[in-house]
């Protein structure tokens, strides 16, 4: 595992540095494919969802941290209205009750431009909702107003207005620079530009046509598709828009049809994606085509799609105009579907989805019949409760923090979450460059802050106290976590216990130094047990030889803690506190060493400030060797066994052994062993008369007394005895 955190100086710099750029809403207003540059979310978890009242049919935008939609049409007290939200925790922000409607907004500095229920195309104030001009292009605006959807192309406004099928070209002050009509247009349809290139949908005898003009309003050509409801999306030189049974996609450049492909078209806009075509239909198919127009997978949605499809990062987002609207979260590649919310309305009531859905920094924004926005994110990537013990921890790097650093914490959260961190070593100290793989962009760093509140100094240098909360963000440095885009938050847990390792032990002796002094110590001891757990553990120990004679060697540190004064490392096995030094003292299969840190005579594992646990795990014996004589029938052969003893006890040896002719030789002793205690154990096996020569594979079994037959608990072999 990779390890970096930054300090927090560096990341002021680093954040007031970079500026935002919004690239997701800037191409959707103008090419209107459809494809957004930020990922979007991958489950279908609620990031928030606010209640507006009425119909949201309008699709969210989103500029810098607002996100700004209308409602129109409601029952009972509804609160009609052009909605400014906090993007981050949906916090109603100001309202302007004037505007409402379906036409979703286009947004360019401190101007926001939408039209109304009433009519008009309005330009407001996007830091307090105020009208600053508005102008009415529908006489009779009947149902729908303006529910075309501004664009924003060279500093010049456009939209279209349905009664006439009039596409207007307003300056950013409100005066109409040109006009261009075509007798009528579908209610919902949107101007798009390309290279220059301003592109609509009008009327044209008795059909619809693509209109494409220049930027002083000059038709450059047009081309008849039928009846639509649609607006047109642009990628690649390639006009895409459905009819109500095709899909066409027309030269950008003049107007030819390059090929169609038959579907039930609706209000639905393409997304067009890497050479993909997204288009959802009538009939609640969302179709994937290539920009060939060959279908590439066709998936069934639970109704009629009017929503337009957004693509990002590899996933398609849409939802349904049906009783239950549904939002959906497909795989862009085969149409499997890897989410889906259905909204699911009470007896009696639909809640349709017609809004489309917006992504931005991680989150889906979308509106309902419900009367609710929702946002749909991750923010929270773990939680949980970690360790932190007394000591250091050494990085990839080599450099050393505290164990209770809030570094430490990030890092012990990763290894039980499984996930990555990436710590960058500067001239400005140690910093979090990336956690669970997920890097700076754009003003968005790592943060930290404990218990809510952002210390003055990294998290390598913070140390935490038992019950803090520390809590990585990722976001811009004036963003508080809790609106931050990814979360990872640690409880905080102290612990006395330094290392808790498992040891398996073998006979055999360790050679410990004090000073330029060797020692060979047991295996099966005490301190030979913190000598396997330091080297499993990756922690240091030291001993001293001044009173080696008298009692033995002595510990005088452990993982970088001193004896210091009256206070020392001592040891207990399981609950006995021994006389004598850890050398001496022989530890077996199952027992529990504790090594604390004593400040006082009644200091024990439980109330020392530093602990290491060791739990021994041993075989009750060891068999070192097996040799076995050769023999005649009618004699004996016998079979040497070079044995340890971990555990103490009787137990029972048996040598036995087959040869290719099946016959079998057998010989059987007993056996009373100490701790630690090495024998050479002879059994003698009777070789009878009757049984055929040749070889024998003979093999050893151990048994306690205790378990024998049952219980094999050691064995060695094959050896070869030859019998003649």
């Amino acid at each position: 595992m990779n390890v970096k955190v930054t300090v927090f100086l560096t990341l002021f710099i680093l954040a007031t540095a970079v500026s935002v750029v919004n690239s997701s809403a800037s191409m959707f207003h103008v090419t209107r494919d459809g494809n957004f540059s930020d990922s979007g979310p991958k489950s279908s978890d609620i990031f928030f969802e606010v209640e507006l009242s009425g119909l949201i049919d309008a699709s969210p935008v989103v500029d810098g941290n607002a996100v700004y939609v209308s409602n129109w049409y409601g029952w009972g007290s509804w609160n009609p209205g052009f909605y400014s939200i906090d993007a981050l925790t949906g916090e109603i922000i100001w309202i302007n009750s004037q505007i409402n409607g379906s036409s979703s907004a286009a947004i360019s500095g401190n101007r926001i431009f939408v039209g109304s229920l009433d009519g008009y195309l309005n330009c407001l104030n996007t830091s307090n909702g105020e009208i600053i001009w508005r102008k009415k292009i529908e006489d009779n605006p009947e149902w729908w107003g303006v529910a075309s959807s501004p664009l924003i192309y060279n500093s010049t406004v456009y939209v279209v207005s349905f009664s006439d099928g009039t596409l207007h070209a307003f300056d950013f002050d409100g005066n109409e620079k040109w006009n261009f009509s075509t007798g009528s247009s579908p209610h919902y349809t949107s101007p798009s530009a390309f290279d220059d290139k301003i592109y609509f949908v009008g009327k044209k005898g008795d059909e619809m046509a693509v209109y494409c003009l220049n930027e002083s309003g000059g038709v450059l050509w047009s081309t008849e598709i039928g009846t639509t409801d649609s607006s047109p999306a642009i990628a690649d030189g390639i006009v895409f828009i459905p009819s109500s049974d095709k899909l066409y996609a027309i030269n950008a450049s003049n107007g030819n049809i390059m090929w169609n492909y038959s579907i039930q078209g609706s209000m639905s806009s393409p997304a067009i994606a890497y050479g993909k075509v997204f288009v959802g239909t009538r009939d609640g198919k969302l179709i994937c085509l290539n920009e060939s127009g060959k279908e590439e997978w066709v998936f069934t949605a639970n109704g009629k799609i009017d929503s337009s499809p957004a693509y990002a990062d590899g996933v398609v987002y849409f939802a349904t105009n049906t009783r239950n609207g549904t939002i959906y979260a497909l795989n862009a590649t085969n149409g499997e579907v890897l989410w889906k919310y259905a909204l699911n309305p009470p007896e009696g009531l639909y809640y349709n989805v017609m809004s489309s859905p917006y992504i931005y920094d991680g989150r889906l924004y979308i509106g309902a019949d419900d009367g609710k926005l929702r946002c749909f994110g991750e923010q929270i990537l773990w939680e949980d409760e970690v360790d932190l013990s007394p000591g250091e921890r050494t990085l990839d790097n080599g450099v050393q923090i505290d164990n209770f650093s809030a570094l430490s914490a990030l890092i012990a959260a990763s290894e039980k979450g499984n996930f990555n961190v990436t710590v960058v070593n500067s001239s400005w100290g140690l910093y979090v460059s990336s956690i669970a793989d997920i890097q700076p962009e754009n003003n968005h760093y790592w943060l930290y802050v404990v218990n809510g509140e952002a210390p003055s100094i990294g998290a390598a240098d913070y140390i935490v106290e038992e019950n803090d909360t520390v809590e990585f963000y990722f976001g811009p440095w004036d963003v508080s976590h809790e609106k931050a885009r990814y979360r990872i938050i640690i409880h905080v847990n102290l612990t006395n216990v330094l290392h808790k390792v498992s040891v398996s032990l073998s006979p055999g002796n360790v050679t410990v130094f004090s000073g330029s002094n060797s020692y060979s110590i047991g295996n099966f001891t005490a301190l030979g047990a913190l000598d396997g757990a330091s080297k499993k553990a990756g922690f240091s120990y030291a001993v001293s030889d001044t009173y080696y004679d008298s009692f033995g060697l002595f510990v005088t540190s452990i993982a970088g803690i001193e004896n210091q004064g009256f206070s020392g490392w001592m040891y207990q096995v399981n609950d006995v506190v021994p006389s004598v030094a850890a050398d001496k003292y022989g530890v077996k299969n199952g027992d529990v060493v504790w090594w604390y840190y004593s400040t006082s005579m009644n200091d024990t594992p439980k109330t020392a400030p530093a602990v290491i646990e060791v739990v021994i795990s041993a075989p009750d014996v060891v068999i070192d060797d097996l040799k076995v004589t050769s023999a005649q029938r009618g004699g004996n052969a016998t079979a040497t066994i070079n044995i340890t003893a971990v555990t103490p006890g009787w137990y029972v040896l048996v040598a036995s052994g087959i040869n290719t002719a099946g016959d079998y030789i057998a010989g059987i002793s007993t056996v009373r062993l100490e701790q630690s205690e090495n024998l050479s154990v002879p059994v003698i096996i009777p070789i009878p008369t009757q049984i055929s020569e040749g070889i024998y594979s003979i093999y050893v079994g151990v048994y306690r007394l205790s378990g024998y037959p049952d219980n094999l608990i050691s064995y060695k072999g094959p050896v070869s005895c030859e019998v003649r």
